[in-house]
């Protein structure tokens, strides 16, 4: 799919289907953004012509300029085969179908979706939809026709997403913004009527600047889930893929049909697939954001599933268990020459009041100083593979700067290590302190279970075949 790499930074648009009577139409809404939010030049296209937004509307692809990189179409369904023969006509190899009336309503608009792949393999089209919301590209494109003061939109980063639901990923957009996690891309794919999940996943798989791939996929077409995979099992060496999979309930599958008429599988058999080739399988949103996240650190690998833990209140160190008790992880008990280890190097004042068993309970007492020395010794113990750092900043002994001054201790060692700090804004400062220095930080304890357990996942089947 050779029009994917302009799709996604094109340096002249067009938008079939701009109105010339409702400034809030679909078309209009994406021309605006492309023309003035994005800068790009863009061509408003409409039979009737006159103008938009005091532009000149060209009255078909044919007879607007020649530099048209993509074309975005945003017209009745019936229309949208004669449009893309100007469109290939044209030489544009990029085009976006965000119309909907296609496989989705039944057999008359899957004609017509055989109809328009067949136009756009004829002239070499990389086509994305129909029945999609499109592409957006943070500081490039946006072609989403969803008004953008209505819409959060993240910042430029490294996770891309892939979905065959517009509304989904409308929300993991808002989520992601709220959680400052940056994206490279966010693709609809919609009824992925000729471009595939697969192409996508393909092509960030070559991307260097994308360090995690997330999909939301309802269903595959017949060969398609063989085609997703066997591109997953080259690419899961490299970077990992994770994959929400909808439609694995009989009521799911029904509501995938009718949505974009794909085919949805079972549960179990899609888990062993993901499995074998090498996709971390997420069970629902939160493990998506957890995962992506985690990812997008590029964290150091987890060689086995056991977890040494730092707190300064019990509770949290056994809510903490039983999340990882759930995951298949474990927090095994520190020898007795261990605690004594960590013992040593906790302020003399509480030595005697904390807890070294794992959990470690360094209580409210603890403060900067014995996380760091705590952790430091944590670290070097070949009982553990991992570190969870649970940190409460209302101990009056814990400051802003915990969080770097933590992360600089981990770093010296080849463990991967996990943090917990409350989503509130007067912690900005150590959560950012954490990620500023490679660290992921959950909002909540069960979050950062679940990106330890997606580190575990990936390296263990990474171990699998031999690259760890």
């Amino acid at each position: 799919m050779t029009g994917l790499k302009t799709m996604l930074n094109p340096k002249v648009t067009a938008v079939v289907g701009v109105s010339t009577s409702n400034p809030f139409s679909p078309g209009n809404v994406i021309f605006r953004k492309l023309a003035f939010e994005n800068a790009l030049p863009t061509y408003p296209i409409n039979p009737k012509g006159g103008e938009v937004e005091g532009i000149p509307v060209h009255k078909s692809i044919t007879e607007a300029p020649d530099d048209i990189e993509l074309a975005v179409i945003s017209v009745p369904a019936k229309y949208v085969p004669s449009v893309l023969k100007e469109c290939g006509e044209k030489k544009i190899h990029s085009v976006i179908v965000v119309s909907g009336g296609f496989s989705e309503v039944g057999s008359t608009g899957a004609s017509l979706q055989t109809e328009i792949v067949e136009i756009a393999n004829e002239y070499k089209i990389s086509m994305v939809g129909p029945n999609c919301i499109g592409v957006f590209v943070p500081d490039v494109l946006d072609t989403f026709f969803l008004p953008s003061e209505r819409v959060a939109r993240p910042r430029k980063g490294n996770v891309a997403i892939i979905s065959q639901s517009g509304g989904w990923l409308i929300e993991r957009l808002e989520e992601f913004a709220d959680r400052d996690v940056g994206i490279a891309a966010a693709i609809s794919i919609g009824n992925a009527a000729q471009t595939k999940v697969t192409d996508f996943i393909e092509y960030f798989g070559k991307d260097d600047r994308v360090h995690v791939i997330c999909a939301y996929i309802e269903g595959f077409g017949k060969d398609e889930g063989r085609k997703f995979v066997e591109a997953c099992k080259k690419i899961a060496p490299k970077k990992p893929v994770v994959v929400l999979k909808g439609g694995e309930s009989e009521a799911g599958h029904r509501a995938t049909q009718s949505h974009t008429s794909s085919l949805a599988g079972d549960h179990a058999v899609t888990n062993a697939a993901f499995q074998q080739f090498g996709v971390i399988h997420a069970l629902d949103e939160d493990e998506v954001m957890a995962y992506a996240k985690v990812f997008s650190f590029k964290p150091k690998p987890m060689l086995g599933p056991r977890i040494g833990t730092l707190t300064v209140s019990g509770g949290h160190g056994v809510i903490a268990s039983d999340e990882a008790s759930h995951y298949g992880l474990t927090m095994p008990p520190f020898s007795e020459k261990e605690q004594s280890i960590m013992r040593e190097v906790m302020t003399p004042a509480y030595q005697g009041i904390a807890s070294f068993r794992n959990p470690c309970d360094l209580t409210g007492s603890a403060a900067d100083v014995d996380y760091e020395r705590v952790l430091d010794k944590m670290l070097s113990f070949d009982s553990i593979d991992a570190a969870l750092l649970l940190l409460l900043p209302y101990a009056p002994g814990i400051s802003l700067q915990i969080g770097a001054r933590v992360a600089n201790v981990a770093k010296r060692y080849g463990k991967t290590v996990v943090a917990y700090v409350p989503d509130l804004d007067k912690y900005e400062v150590i959560i950012r302190g954490f990620e500023l220095n490679g660290i992921a930080v959950g909002d909540t304890i069960e979050e950062a279970v679940q990106m330890m357990n997606a580190i575990r996942m990936r390296s263990k089947y990474l171990q699998h075949i031999g690259k760890l």
